[in-house]
């Protein structure tokens, strides 16, 4: 395959964006952006610059080859989760089907590891949100983890595979979120929630205005003061924005924040902005 054309198509499956897709974005046909990624055409040069920015690399980027992530790098099997009712009577079946003692317990789940395996038992009544009802009440999670949460969100939101829940925090460190297969079935994702501002890790869930994570004390409020999770209170106050203004407008305005993870780069800083901005509640429609 033409170096362009596959760098094109490692970029486009990054973004889970189809060909057409991708081709509506750059106004062109789904034969075209076909040609250039089985090598047959190439795009022009406004296009090209056009791929840059939407994918948020340099037009150089673009244009050198570099080796595709592993496997690893992506999604990692972490256990089954069972949704149990009766924790100490599940614990007991298991020990004796397995032939072992359970191998950790906690307050709200357990866990027995054999065979480089893991099956762990979750207590519903003292995790609901672990228990989220989409098609049906589940009996059972597939669990996986990754290593930027909020990345992996964004990909699965774009590729549209299935309904696909906000980031929650399921405890002081532990943040996930759900996807659901075309049966019903819960894979939970887990992972590390970092501020797009900052490379440190962060506390809490993100602001569905400026993706700033938050922790309860930086919540928005309502007209009647009550705090909502959903926004942040630098961003929504008294039941409304605290800055009216259009999705161009707020990415202008978070540039400066974008830069360090940018190569100090506006316009890779913009297109990273935008595509982050776009799956946020306040700049979906």
């Amino acid at each position: 395959m033409h170096e362009i054309g596959a760098k094109i198509q490692e970029q486009r499956t990054r973004l889970g964006l189809t060909q057409e897709g991708l081709a509506e974005k750059l106004d062109v046909s789904r034969q075209s952006v076909s040609k250039w990624e089985i090598g047959s055409a190439s795009p022009d040069i406004d296009k090209l610059v056009a791929l840059a920015r939407l994918f948020g690399i340099t037009t150089d980027e673009l244009l050198t080859i570099t080796e595709t992530p592993k496997r690893a790098d992506y999604l990692r099997l972490g256990s089954v989760y069972l949704i149990t009712k009766n924790m100490a009577a599940s614990i007991d079946f298991y020990e004796k089907l397995l032939c072992m003692r359970v191998s950790t317990r906690h307050p709200v789940f357990a866990e027995f590891f054999f065979d480089n395996h893991c099956i762990a038992l979750m207590d519903v009544a003292k995790m609901p949100e672990h228990n989220t009802d989409y098609k049906g009440s589940h009996k059972f999670v597939l669990n996986f983890n990754v290593t930027d949460l909020v990345a992996e969100h964004i990909r699965l939101q774009n590729l549209k595979i299935g309904a696909v829940s906000d980031i929650k925090r399921g405890h002081e460190t532990y943040y996930f979120f759900n996807v659901i297969d075309p049966d019903g079935n819960v894979c939970e994702i887990n992972g590390q929630v970092y501020d797009t501002r900052r490379n440190d890790e962060a506390t809490s869930i993100i602001c569905q205005s400026c993706s700033m994570p938050m922790n309860p004390s930086q919540y928005g409020t309502f007209s009647n003061g009550e705090n909502t999770s959903e926004y942040c209170h630098y961003c929504y106050k008294d039941g409304d924005y605290t800055t009216p203004q259009t999705l161009d407008e707020a990415i202008e305005g978070n540039i400066q924040f974008w830069l360090s993870r940018c190569d100090n780069d506006p316009d890779k800083a913009r297109a990273m902005i935008r595509k982050t901005f776009e799956t946020l509640n306040r700049w979906k429609n």
